[in-house]
């Protein structure tokens, strides 16, 4: 409990703590100077004496059916102390209709003094749960009536030895009596206050005030004559403290605790994301959550005491009823105590909406019969829709595959021509998807060999069907020479006419002649080529002028030549390959450039490639982003 709360609770009590002692000392100088009659008197010793009589019998009551429920030793020896208790102020009252109170007042005293011993050593010590035993509120209430049994033979033994009332033949015993009760429930009150706080609880509260009005009614007891009967008055208010202080422990309590478990139970069913519901044994509705209520198209509180079947209907072919055989023979499996468990059945709620739903029927129980059925809903739409989504994803993926095969059977196409001895070529593309945007292209003529390599904008389908496209015209251009600028003029203008305006494709193509060993170029808005010079062992960029294809309708590309010596090699390459993304880098041609000085390059050109792109894997982290290509074209 809160500190605030706490806090909050102690004021009215305090309060009335304050209260008492106030009048106390009021009663102090006050109640010896007021008259009162001894008839008067009489009267309401014999009310008040019966109403301490009933309330401990209460008391013993409640302890007496609350153990078994609790198991607690303070409730029972509690019980069994206001047993005895009860028992002393009842031969007290009896005695003191019957006769003119000859043995009733030590009755009153052993009572008191019961109380006040038994009080002071509960509160001493904490409660403790008791293991469950047959016959042990049997036992604790026979020792507390045998108690009660010996004092009263006691008192009624040792009667005789006074004449008339006990309070005139030992007042100095007496009045010492009555001040220890008064000094045990004080020590008991202290207790108390300890207890509650250590953080027990609220009726704690009660039963403080309670001792504390017992203690000052005692102290007025001991005064006697007429603060006798303001004692007894006080002492009747500790008793209607302690009923109060039974009250909040064994209904109060309980109750709150049982609403705010209901709110807790209510609280998660309806984060559940699962809609629950209650019926009874004729299938109507008893309580529902407001997903419950959502699937089935109810307002949660319209719908209780309403059979369930008059607002849900199958939405099969045969839905616009129930098959009650089907029903009965759910009822018969639910009366057997089965749990029937249904993945999906369409459901039409009574608005006419259809929706499919999965369901648990667990049925309630009371001595093997059924009494009631808890249903737990839940609506299959999303997963449904999760599962169409997968198998659509699947057959994408089943699709791309075959389409990423088509693009590797186009590509290798290439890489198997039969080349001639002047030249070696190693060429290794690898896409960062499924399918690749950057393809290569290779051919075989009289006296030379051409090569080319481009890489087309965005990923993914589009880039492949434009790349197939490319790779298709590439393969019956031909005819139209051997000069690079050529290629690019005609792919130009396709891609210009056919494709989205969003679209474009960078490439670079050359042509090695055999005859003259020159290597000519053209460039489209591509990486430069790196060219190898053997004799020297160094890396040049071979530059040319031209835009990506696809921009303009018209563009005047250039051709440009260097000489190949033998050893040298010319190296085609995408921007995947040297280009990392989101990072500032050093230039792309220099970065390439160290790669190719630490492969071995007296190799054949395929195993040159496949050992840079081990260069480029560790330069990127072996982390892919974009398609990377690699073409490599040498003289022998």
């Amino acid at each position: 409990m809160k500190e605030y709360e706490r806090y909050r609770l102690v004021r009215p009590h305090s309060a009335m703590a304050v209260l008492a002692a106030g009048m106390f000392g009021l009663l102090l100088f006050a109640a010896g100077r007021l008259p009162v009659s001894p008839g008067f008197y009489h009267s309401i010793h014999l009310a008040l004496g019966l109403a301490v009589m009933v309330v401990c019998w209460l008391v013993a009551v409640q302890g007496w059916s609350v153990f078994p429920h609790t198991l607690s030793m303070e409730r029972l020896m509690m019980g069994a102390l206001f047993f005895s208790s009860g028992l002393l102020f009842s031969l007290h009252v009896v005695l003191s209709f019957a006769s003119d109170g000859v043995e009733a007042s030590p009755f009153s005293l052993s009572a008191r003094l019961t109380l006040a011993f038994g009080l002071l050593f509960l509160f001493s010590r904490r409660d403790e749960v008791m293991e469950r035993r047959s016959g042990q509120r049997w036992q604790a209430f026979f020792a507390a009536f045998a108690y009660a049994a010996v004092v009263g033979l006691f008192i009624h033994w040792i009667a005789p030895l006074w004449p008339g009332d006990g309070t005139s033949r030992w007042p100095l015993w007496w009045k010492a009596g009555e001040g220890m009760i008064g000094l045990l429930d004080a020590g008991a009150a202290l207790l108390v206050w300890r207890r509650w706080r250590q953080g027990s609880s609220r009726s704690f509260l009660y039963w403080l005030l309670a001792l504390w009005w017992f203690a000052l009614g005692q102290w007025l007891l001991m005064l006697g004559g007429g603060h006798a009967l303001w004692g007894q008055l006080y002492e009747m208010a500790g008793f209607l403290y302690i009923v109060r202080a039974m009250y909040v422990e064994t209904v109060e309590k309980p109750y709150v605790e049982l609403k705010q478990h209901e709110q807790q139970l209510e609280m998660m069913a309806n984060a559940l994301g699962e809609g629950l519901m209650m019926l009874n044994r004729d299938g109507r509705i008893v309580w529902m959550n407001p997903e419950a209520g959502r699937l089935l198209g109810l307002d949660p509180e319209e719908a209780k005491g309403k059979p369930l079947f008059s607002f849900v209907m199958l939405a099969g072919p045969d839905g616009a009823a129930w098959d009650w055989k089907r029903l009965r023979r759910v009822v018969k499996r639910l009366k057997s105590g089965e749990v029937i468990r249904v993945e999906e059945e369409p459901f039409r709620r009574h608005d006419g909406v259809c929706l499919p739903v999965g369901y648990t029927l667990a049925p309630v129980m009371e001595n093997g019969a059924l009494t009631g059925l808890v249903a737990v809903l839940r609506d299959m739409t999303e997963k449904k829709e999760k599962e169409r989504l997968e198998r659509e994803r699947e057959q994408l993926d089943f699709e791309l595959s075959l389409a990423a095969n088509m693009q590797r059977a186009l590509l290798q196409t290439s890489s198997k021509a039969d080349l001639p001895s002047y030249v070696d070529i190693g060429v290794l593309s690898v896409p960062a998807r499924v399918l690749s945007g950057d393809f290569y292209h290779f051919a075989v003529h009289q006296t030379s060999v051409s090569a080319g390599i481009a890489d087309v904008s965005g990923k993914g389908i589009p880039a492949a069907m434009l790349m197939t496209l490319m790779k298709f015209i590439l393969d019956r251009t031909v005819h139209y020479g051997t000069q690079p600028h050529v290629y690019l003029d005609l792919l130009n203008r396709f891609v210009y006419d056919y494709t989205e305006p969003s679209m474009f494709v960078t490439m670079f193509v050359g042509n090695y002649n055999e005859k003259t060993h020159t290597f000519s170029y053209a460039c489209a808005g591509h990486e430069p080529a790196l060219w190898y010079r053997a004799k020297t062992k160094q890396c040049v960029p071979l530059h040319a002028k031209g835009c990506a294809l696809g921009l303009f309708p018209q563009f005047s590309f250039e051709t440009k030549s260097v000489v190949l010596e033998p050893g040298d090699f010319v190296l085609l390459y995408t921007d995947g390959v040297t280009e990392k993304r989101g990072e500032e880098a050093d230039d792309d041609f220099s970065v390439l450039a160290s790669m190719v000085v630490r492969v071995n390059l007296d190799q054949p050109a395929a195993q040159i490639v496949r050992d840079l792109y081990e260069q480029v894997k560790a330069y990127h982290q072996y982390e892919q982003k974009d398609d990377q290509t690699l073409l490599l074209l040498r003289r022998r």
